[in-house]
């Protein structure tokens, strides 16, 4: 692992779980299977476990140590780990996907299969749970081959879900490594329809 990233990881590492996972977690849904894809250093795969989920986590990076490492025996039990880029991972059916700050990593020719995986994976009646980046950020000058969508676009990808949180974030701030920059980002929980 590249020096940078491993600064990364143990920087975010201890951090706490992101506010759309707490406000997932407080709809009281029965734990079932979960994936977190682009689990970094486990922050959110760590809470999920601990709620007794059991959790697929997928990074580009072998963060699994890290993760273990910070789980009981008994959520060691609950816990695998897959390293995968986001258009060779294996998606096996779940109830939860969690995406937060992944999905604009992933390279633009592979976004329809991405998504169409992630469509697949989740079983009817499952929840999605992450974030977008919007066209205004300020990561759409300098980091042109990120994905960037707008509210529509977003909107479009859950055509067949029941929107339960769709929040609209602009503010600035820091990056784990302590850049400056301006956030826009689209946070989302929704729930896939029985139907489809």
């Amino acid at each position: 692992m590249k020096k940078d990233k491993e600064n990364y990881y143990n920087k975010t590492k201890n951090m706490p779980p992101n506010d759309n996972i707490v406000k997932f977690l407080n709809l009281n849904i029965e734990p079932k299977i979960a994936i977190d894809i682009g689990c970094g250093a486990g922050r959110d795969t760590i809470t999920l476990l601990k709620h007794k989920w059991e959790v697929l986590a997928i990074d580009t990076e072998n963060t699994e140590g890290i993760i273990r490492e910070q789980l009981s025996k008994e959520e060691q039990k609950r816990f695998a780990f897959q390293k995968s880029t986001f258009g060779a991972m294996n998606l096996p059916s779940s109830n939860l996907i969690v995406a937060n700050y992944s999905l604009p990593f992933a390279k633009i020719d592979y976004w329809d299969l991405i998504w169409n995986k992630i469509n697949n994976s989740l079983l009817s009646g499952g929840y999605f749970v992450g974030n977008f980046f919007g066209k205004k950020d300020s990561w759409t000058e300098s980091k042109k081959d990120l994905i960037f969508l707008s509210e529509s676009e977003v909107r479009n990808l859950f055509t067949n879900f029941e929107i339960i949180q769709f929040n609209e974030i602009e503010k600035d701030g820091e990056t784990a490594s302590r850049e400056e920059k301006h956030w826009h980002i689209y946070d989302i929980i929704a729930k896939r329809n029985p139907s489809n």
